[in-house]
């Protein structure tokens, strides 16, 4: 595989120095269509070889002889989307987890237009990632997991999918970013950022390096936006894919604080310095955090030796530790360093803490941003009306209610809802005893929430 690479990047290098003088008219003599020839087969054999590692999925729709004839495609579901064989001997696939939900049958489409019905082994809607399986008397072609920390701005990669159904649909690009958080798309965002072509159907497919290494799992793009599409590290998945074939569900290792960017005023404080750690405003008492003797007002500077400067950092790096492991910390308090060993517990359902306020903003038992003024939402967060959840305590009316992080929360007992002081405003004189109803979005559906105080 890795001389197709090879290939791809002498034949590239040849044609950016061939460029400068490049001429239509002397292509033949100077040797520049050999030069184009050669980088045009290399992309033709390297999507030739990933090609067969990508499969098309979609809900599985039971045959209804009285109304479809035999070999009639008229009922072929639309929604489809992608998946990458992961374990061709026993038959795993990974996709995204929004393609399977709500379903327990897949339908899976192969390269050669072979059609199985395949059943959902578990998913992770933290991540956004599922796997599947297909029971086959036959080893089916594996895709090679290739190491997304390695993964330079400006590499080329190549992107397999089923955009709008059309199926086996190749399209290269660049890495345009990388560690992309705060773009709501999952509630562990570590993404890496492409300018190839990602639609609607391309999720769960792959995105590929030239050596035909799969580096991440396309999961989405932002809307009215060109050339942004999102892809989960392949690291990530096959962390996630590990405990989804093992146990049916991650699971994540829980510290028990609540914890904030540090801003200026917290840095000048607590003698520490902006963007350096995340600050601890609440630690819960019988959680590990506070049993190991973390405390309201540290600020966690490293975890398992490597630094923290985002909550959602932290979130993550916690989150890929297992329930039960011993994490070290590097904590500063009253501007002096300290190290502390924590056994993890286990998250639940439900329960993530981005940034939790020093005093929470509602008896409710949730905490919102405006996505229109916060500082961690750059430009490629579209304009959007509402706030979004960044926090939900558990037990909470809140929580019990069914909201959950990263809901927009568009309208409140059918009034449009515009900023977060203008919510809890409203929210403020409910009558204990009553209720609200919050029509809130989550994963590009409407939902009606009943919140009861």
């Amino acid at each position: 595989m890795r001389s197709f690479g090879v290939k791809v990047i002498v034949t590239v290098l040849a044609l950016l120095l061939y460029s400068g003088n490049y001429q239509i008219g002397l292509a033949k003599s100077q040797g520049g269509l050999g030069i184009l020839e050669q980088f045009e087969s290399a992309l033709v054999d390297l999507a030739g070889n990933a090609l067969p590692k990508v499969v098309s999925l979609s809900p599985y729709v039971p045959p209804s002889p009285s109304i479809l004839r035999r070999d009639d495609k008229r009922g072929r579901p639309t929604n489809s989307a992608a998946g990458v064989i992961v374990d061709g001997k026993n038959g795993f696939i990974v996709t995204n987890s929004h393609v399977v939900r709500g379903n327990d049958l897949i339908q899976v489409t192969f390269f050669d237009g072979e059609k199985v019905v395949a059943h959902v082994v578990g998913e992770d809607e933290d991540t956004d990632l599922a796997v599947v399986k297909v029971d086959l008397d036959r080893e089916l072609p594996s895709a090679v997991f290739g190491d997304s920390s390695k993964v330079k701005v400006g590499q080329m990669v190549m992107a397999i999918g089923n955009p709008y159904g059309l199926e086996e649909t190749v399209t290269f690009g660049l890495v345009s970013g990388l560690n992309r958080e705060n773009i709501n798309l999952s509630r562990y965002e570590d993404f890496i950022q492409t300018d190839a072509s990602i639609n609607p159907g391309n999720s769960g497919g792959a995105l590929m390096n030239i050596y035909g290494e799969v580096v991440g799992i396309n999961t989405a793009i932002i809307n009215y936006a060109q050339n942004i599409g999102f892809a989960i590290p392949s690291n990530t998945v096959q962390s996630i894919y590990k405990d989804l074939v093992a146990h049916g569900e991650v699971r994540r290792g829980w510290l028990g604080v609540g914890i904030e960017s540090v801003t200026d005023e917290i840095a000048k404080n607590k003698q520490g310095k902006k963007g350096e750690g995340v600050y601890v405003n609440s630690a819960f008492e019988k959680d590990p955090a506070y049993k190991s003797g973390i405390r309201k007002g540290d600020i966690i500077l490293k975890i398992g030796g490597a630094l923290v400067s985002t909550p959602n950092q932290l979130i993550r790096m916690v989150g890929a530790v297992h329930p039960g492991q011993k994490v070290d910390l590097e904590i500063l308090r009253n501007g002096k360093k300290k190290r502390l060993s924590v056994k993890l517990g286990r998250k639940e359902e439900g329960t993530l803490f981005s940034a939790i306020p020093d005093k929470p903003e509602s008896f409710w038992g949730f905490d919102v941003y405006d996505p229109n003024e916060s500082s961690e939402n750059d430009s490629l967060v579209p304009v959007q009306q509402g706030v979004v959840v960044s926090q939900i305590i558990p037990k909470s009316s809140a929580f019990k209610g069914g909201l959950r992080v990263g809901d927009l929360i568009k309208s409140l007992n059918g009034e449009p809802v515009s900023s977060k002081d203008e919510l809890f405003r409203s929210m403020k004189h409910i009558l204990e005893g009553s209720g609200v109803s919050l029509l809130v979005i989550r994963d590009n559906e409407s939902l009606n929430l009943e919140l009861n105080r």
